[in-house]
């Protein structure tokens, strides 16, 4: 994605740029005024990119006040490899799956890793693909299988890391495949966006036992060729794909409706798409070329209204409360998701590089979650004001890519990434 950027995602996350400086058991969240729903005994996990199909990234969890460290987790390479980065984790209420890289002497020695953790913070289990190219794309829960799509597709049971055999595919799944994922009730959806010596690029749909439902979008590129963008988000029965092909041939760059049982083309729009996508229930909204900020409608990929940025952005926005909230080179925007008019900006700066995430919502309290180098931020979702800020003990480099598991044993949880390893937190 975005000219392979996360190769260097290593370096990155070391002196990382600041702002200014699924399936499983989620839900997505219903808009609620404070105290209207009782979210203490509803389980919310976060088992993908952006918490939900629809990338919202809300959990129903409530955190009104500071958070202190419950644990810290480093992966270990295996005899003979070296630790390279921690990319990303999606949590449950049962376990942390955290995808990391290493490397060794060959290029097979070491590649895209996972590992398993359990709520406490002790290693369950440890899986190293053995390839060599790793973008650092997030893996998903799907059937009780971690899902991951780094130079090459595969699925691990996620309470002992062994590896799921899935059907036989018209492509290979044993390498070259790199992409994000949703997982859903009706299947898993993903895409390819880079072309190496596999598989060429192109969406999909797998039914629960990984095998093949459709293909759409099955371009005929030249070597190296990739989707720069590659971003999907799943709503009201459509798949939605923003594509930024550097080879369009045959199909075009733009936006792209997909009838997610079928994988037909619904709708398409010609446009120039930057950022990963989310929605709500009658639109999506992303970062296009300029930069703007762009809601368009599920029924037909029509404008609904525009807003210019000062700076790209690149993570799905949050949509939460009539919200779409966006991180830019000044801080944080909120605009109302109706017309697009600013309701409040905070000068927090968060990571807006590609790959990345900053904030999280906690719909429960109606407050922001943001990670601002090594520390973290709560702000009020009604106005943006501060309600509490802190410096995370034991950080390596930064924290980034937050995410909020609602545990009705124990309460809110959040785990954070930062370039060594994955870190859980608590409230008090």
């Amino acid at each position: 994605m975005r000219d392979r950027i996360r190769i260097a995602i290593s370096a990155l996350l070391v002196g990382l740029a600041l702002a200014g400086c699924g399936g499983g058991g989620s839900v997505t969240p219903s808009l609620h005024g404070p105290g209207s729903q009782n979210v203490s005994t509803v389980r919310d996990d976060w088992p993908m990119y952006g918490h939900d199909a629809r990338h919202t990234s809300v959990s129903v969890a409530s955190i009104s006040g500071s958070l202190k460290v419950a644990w810290r987790y480093d992966p270990q390479p295996i005899a003979g490899d070296s630790f390279g980065s921690s990319f990303n984790s999606i949590a449950s209420v049962s376990g942390v799956y955290v995808h990391w890289d290493q490397y060794g002497s060959g290029v097979f020695s070491g590649g895209p890793s996972y590992d398993g953790i359990s709520i406490s913070g002790q290693r369950l289990w440890s899986y190293c693909e053995h390839r060599d190219f790793d973008e650092g794309h997030w893996a998903s829960v799907f059937h009780s299988n971690v899902v991951f799509e780094d130079d090459g597709q595969g699925f691990l049971d996620e309470n002992s890391g062994a590896v799921v055999k899935t059907p036989a595919k018209k492509w290979s799944t044993g390498y070259d495949l790199w992409g994000e994922s949703i997982p859903d009730s009706s299947g898993l959806y993903s895409a390819n966006t880079f072309l190496a010596d596999g598989a060429d690029l192109f969406v999909y749909s797998l039914d629960s036992t990984g095998a093949a439902r459709w293909t759409q979008n099955q371009q005929k590129s030249t070597k190296y060729s990739q989707d720069q963008d590659g971003a999907l988000v799943l709503s009201n029965g459509m798949l939605f794909y923003a594509a930024n092909y550097s080879d369009p041939s045959p199909f075009a760059t733009g936006i792209y409706a997909l009838d997610a049982a079928s994988g037909t083309k619904v709708a398409y729009r010609s446009t120039i798409p930057w950022s990963e996508m989310s929605a709500d229930a009658t639109n999506i909204y992303l970062v296009e070329q300029g930069p703007v900020l762009v809601a368009r409608a599920q029924s037909d990929l029509h404008q609904v209204w525009s807003v210019g940025l000062s700076s790209s952005s690149y993570a799905a926005p949050v949509i939460v409360n009539g919200l779409v909230i966006i991180a830019t080179g000044s801080g944080i925007e909120a605009h109302n998701t109706s017309n697009g008019s600013t309701a409040w900006t905070a000068a927090v700066p968060t990571a807006i590089s590609p790959g990345l995430t900053g904030m999280a919502a906690a719909g429960g309290s109606n407050t922001l979650l943001v990670a601002s180098n090594q520390s973290l931020y709560l702000l009020k979702l009604s106005n943006g004001t501060e309600v509490w800020h802190g410096k995370i003990a034991g950080v390596v480099g930064a924290i980034y890519n937050p995410v909020i598991v609602n545990d009705p044993a124990r309460g809110a949880v959040v785990y954070v990434t930062d370039s060594r390893g994955v870190i859980a937190l608590v409230p008090g």
